[in-house]
């Protein structure tokens, strides 16, 4: 009998090591520290910048136009004296209505719908020319809310506060991605024309760069998908793990018997 339990402890200490040696595998397998680590040190010789430089690309320009129910946010600066300036707080929040115009107050309304920001802010200016001196005029668009799914560190909805903003910036918001990304399947919902089109991403490929999904557009939803492989290996894993216990409990029971 006492052979018998020295037989039992060597399997159930093989099975607890064979299990530690499939964790540490799996950690391996996903990938050297060396493949996630930014600006390593280098012994070698200092890289000029244009030994530095492996590419250039012009990117797309991408520029999104006004329509009805955008929010913005107008800011009015002038040389125009306070007592006669019927502008008496510099920031004012308007909503473009159904017939794609805004309502500005004393002016009244100025037509902006399918107008880029930068337009609207030049027309704006040369309506109220007429009402201030040397008026300068800036617009942000308050509506630009987009989310992001799946493998990031922080899920949720985002408003962004820039006019112009590209694909990897909104990645860095969110924290950046998990180690369980896959950067090569990104996927992002974007409402176009009456019709929702849905677009894959490659974040690891540079003609991402000449990509007119590298900029991002208000109410996108932007879905990063796991690795696949990674998933598998973890339920194999957890497979294993579950064997193990169940074998371990068995030989436990047997030897008290």
């Amino acid at each position: 009998m006492v052979y018998l339990n020295q037989i039992l402890m060597k399997i159930c200490k093989l099975l607890n090591t064979l299990f530690l040696f499939l964790i540490i595998s799996f950690n391996f397998s996903c990938g050297s520290v060396k493949n996630f680590t930014y600006l390593q040190h280098n012994e070698g010789r200092i890289i000029s910048d244009q030994d530095a430089k492996i590419n250039s690309v012009k990117l797309k320009t991408i520029q999104y136009r006004l329509k009805p129910d955008d929010r913005l946010q107008v800011s009015f600066f002038s040389l125009t004296e306070e007592k006669v300036n019927f502008l008496k707080k510099p920031d004012i929040e308007v909503v473009v209505n159904d017939s794609g115009k805004i309502r500005i107050p004393v002016i009244g309304t100025v037509h902006i719908s399918g107008l880029t920001i930068k337009e609207a802010e030049e027309k704006l200016k040369l309506v109220t020319s007429e009402y201030l001196k040397s008026p300068d005029i800036t617009i942000r668009l308050l509506n630009f809310n987009i989310t992001l799914l799946g493998e990031v560190n922080k899920q949720g909805i985002y408003n962004i506060t820039e006019s112009k903003i590209n694909i990897l910036s909104v990645i860095g918001q969110a924290g950046g991605l998990t180690d369980n990304a896959n950067m090569r399947n990104i996927r992002i919902l974007r409402n176009e024309n009456d019709s929702t089109n849905l677009y894959k991403v490659n974040i690891l490929d540079d003609n991402l760069l000449v990509s007119d999904k590298y900029f991002i557009k208000p109410n996108d939803i932007i879905i990063v998908d796991p690795l696949k492989a990674k998933s598998k290996n973890q339920q194999t894993l957890a497979t294993v793990g579950l064997v193990v216990s169940i074998l371990s409990s068995l030989i436990w029971i047997f030897r008290f018997r």
